[in-house]
């Protein structure tokens, strides 16, 4: 339930782009696990190779760049195919070695297997912590994404749309389909192309833009496509003189487009959209919705809060912090409940679709909820006696929960704080914050497969106060 995106980490881009201009060695590797980020790895002499897009068992001919303490790896020839392989069905995935997948040559079980243990050896590994291999819950393995977020750059010839190869951060490949995104949203994509591509009605003022395309309903299936509606995040450049009339034109062109926001580059200027001027304080409700952070995987992420929700209640919680609470779902689930619910929120528009949805759900017992938009690590070490709560559920993005905010449940373990559900995008900001709790024993793990044919996965941990 944290933020993400389809692009890899900077630092392994850095790492790929210096290892473009270092001499390489070339060797026979046999491939034995997938590492964090998809890459398989296999050893030289004790060096730990990483290789993309290769498979456990696999033997195959590399060259290969040295680093300090690793080696980068890029594949000659499969030797050997592992058991594991099966033809990827997106021709992005090999002809543009597409970044926004990285596991779609191995089998679902494979790809499972790969997930799981990603977690329990980084956990192992950073977090000094033993934990059991952990069950991964999943759903259908293609079309599930219900947001898809792409790269325009302009170009001599006009616009191109897409997403980057995995070993080339800077290019940008121009996207025809995408088999993990919803068939609306690649259906709307299609057709939008042609308007992108030409320029005209111009988009913002910028050289390189993010286009955000998100189902405006949860999906119900293939079937339910052209029932569907999708809205439009246009992101960058400074500004957009012609809004309105790329608009019109977008909706003349799908129907299905229920409207575009535009948030440009510059922080001080609002974000507008074509129907509603307001300042973000006032968005209307469906702004906050399409601007607001939401699950890629709506069915897996349901299962996912459904767990939470259980794990807070195993606590028998009176006053719970929601940390990083989105658009308000799980606060407002546990205020329905009778739990008073301090969400906390920095994002604008997620916090004001948490207002809403928790001043309908609180009454009674949590009529004393409320959402404050504000820094979890500002907001923590900020409460009141009063206000301290017996529970706290984390759901912070890929850069993991801020030092003061383990410093701060650290040292309130000593203050009647009985439980904290960590929800992580991430196993190794995960288990680096899980070394900075030693006064927390982790009571449960499970993982969620919120992103099939890539090497991300969502866990749950439960963590109890007690020795390690």
């Amino acid at each position: 339930m944290t933020r993400r995106s389809l692009s890899r980490g900077r630092g392994r881009n850095a790492d790929r782009s210096r290892s473009s201009r270092l001499p390489e060695s070339v060797a026979t590797l046999t491939i034995d696990r997938i590492a964090a980020g998809g890459d398989g790895v296999g050893r030289l002499d004790g060096l730990a190779v990483f290789v993309p897009r290769t498979a456990p068992g696999d033997v195959v001919q590399v060259a290969y760049v040295t680093h300090a303490r690793h080696a980068r790896g890029r594949v000659l020839q499969v030797l050997t195919p592992s058991a594991a392989r099966v033809e990827p069905i997106c021709v992005h995935y090999t002809q543009d070695r597409c970044g926004g997948c990285q596991l779609q040559h191995l089998n679902a079980d494979a790809q499972t297997e790969a997930r799981r243990h990603i977690v329990q050896d980084t956990v192992a590994r950073i977090g000094k912590r033993d934990i059991p291999l952990p069950a991964l819950v999943s759903d259908v393995a293609w079309g599930y994404r219900s947001r898809l977020t792409l790269t325009l750059l302009r170009r001599s010839a006009g616009w191109v749309g897409g997403l980057h190869p995995h070993d080339d951060p800077a290019r940008v490949f121009a996207l025809e389909t995408c088999h993990i995104a919803h068939p609306a949203l690649v259906s709307v994509w299609q057709t939008l192309r042609p308007l992108i591509r030409k320029g005209s009605p111009a988009l913002p003022v910028g050289e390189t833009l993010r286009l955000g395309l998100r189902l405006d309903e949860s999906p119900e299936g293939a079937e339910a496509t052209a029932a569907l509606t999708v809205a439009l995040v246009v992101e960058g450049g400074t500004h957009w003189p012609d809004q309105e009339s790329w608009t019109v034109a977008a909706r003349a062109a799908d129907p299905r487009i229920s409207g575009v926001w535009y948030t440009p580059t510059a922080p001080t200027t609002a974000v507008r959209d074509t129907k509603n001027d307001a300042a973000p304080a006032e968005y209307a409700p469906q702004a906050r919705e399409a601007l607001a952070f939401a699950q890629v995987n709506p069915v897996v992420a349901t299962a996912l809060r459904d767990y939470v929700f259980d794990a807070v209640g195993t606590f028998a919680p009176t006053r719970v912090v929601d940390a990083y609470a989105g658009s308000g779902a799980l606060a407002a689930r546990l205020a329905t409940a009778g739990i008073s619910v301090l969400a906390i929120e920095a994002d604008p528009a997620g916090a004001a679709s948490a207002v809403e949805k928790v001043q309908v759900a609180a009454s009674g017992p949590s009529a004393s909820s409320r959402v404050l938009c504000d820094l979890v690590e500002r907001a923590l070490p900020s409460l009141g006696s009063g206000e301290r709560p017996d529970t706290v559920v984390l759901n912070p993005p890929r850069r993991g929960v801020h030092a003061d905010v383990t410093t701060w449940l650290e040292a309130d373990a000593q203050h009647g704080l009985r439980g904290v559900v960590y929800i992580s995008c991430d196993p190794a900001t995960l288990a680096r914050d899980l070394s900075r709790l030693p006064s927390w024993q982790v009571a449960a793990v499970q993982c969620f497969d919120m992103f099939p044919q890539t090497a991300h996965v969502e866990t749950v941990c439960v963590l109890q106060r007690g020795p390690r």
